[in-house]
């Protein structure tokens, strides 16, 4: 954001060099195209310096201007080596992770949540987490849902899931929310799965 609005200013200033190179160099003549100085010699040594002052100024905004595009080019190459690499580790975690917004229709998985849920990751994208929940288990989830999304901190939530061809399962998952712009309503939620186990279903 910083260098975009550098970047803006300098691109301001290159305009404003522009029109006061040409404005200065029009006030030298009169309307019909004479010079306005009695003595063209003055006209004439005046000229060239303030073309020369006016072209330098360019010269130095472009420098700047592209050194400033350079350093942008080179940040956003690095923040985005640093989301394909989290991006990886999120997708090869062992653990099986979904992201959801706040109503519960799943953003993200990872290649484990695909494995417990006997889908591909992508073709859990964009579903409610609800359409893997038993139909006769469906409406309790929703209630408990709405009353369950933590404001703060951690919760853990034990419930059964549905797995494409094959029986349903038991699980728990450790729920977090993550606050987007300092508003729950644009958060998401990160569930961390494990198997129930022993672990008594709320």
């Amino acid at each position: 954001m910083a260098l975009d609005t550098t970047r803006n200013e300098t691109v301001e200033a290159l305009a404003r060099y522009r029109y006061t190179a040409i404005r200065q160099a029009a006030e030298l003549f009169n309307d019909d195209g004479s010079f306005r100085y009695d003595d063209p010699c003055a006209s004439t040594r005046s000229l060239p310096g303030l073309l020369a002052s006016s072209l330098e100024e360019l010269k130095v905004a472009e420098e700047e201007l592209r050194a400033q595009n350079a350093a942008l080019v080179a940040q956003r190459a690095a923040i985005n080596a640093n989301v394909r690499y989290y991006r990886e580790l999120f997708l090869q975690a062992p653990a099986p992770v979904l992201i959801t917004d706040i109503f519960g229709t799943i953003d993200e998985a990872n290649l484990a949540a695909g494995r417990l849920f006997r889908r591909e990751p992508e073709f859990l994208t964009r579903k409610p987490l609800a359409a893997m929940i038993p139909p006769s288990r469906r409406d309790e989830f929703r209630r408990r849902f709405t009353r369950f999304v933590p404001a703060e901190g951690a919760r853990e939530w034990c419930f059964t899931i549905n797995r494409q061809g094959d029986v349903p399962v038991e699980v728990c998952a450790t729920v977090k929310l993550v606050d987007g712009l300092g508003r729950a309503s644009s958060g998401v939620l990160f569930w961390l799965f494990s198997c129930a186990g022993d672990r008594t279903a709320d």
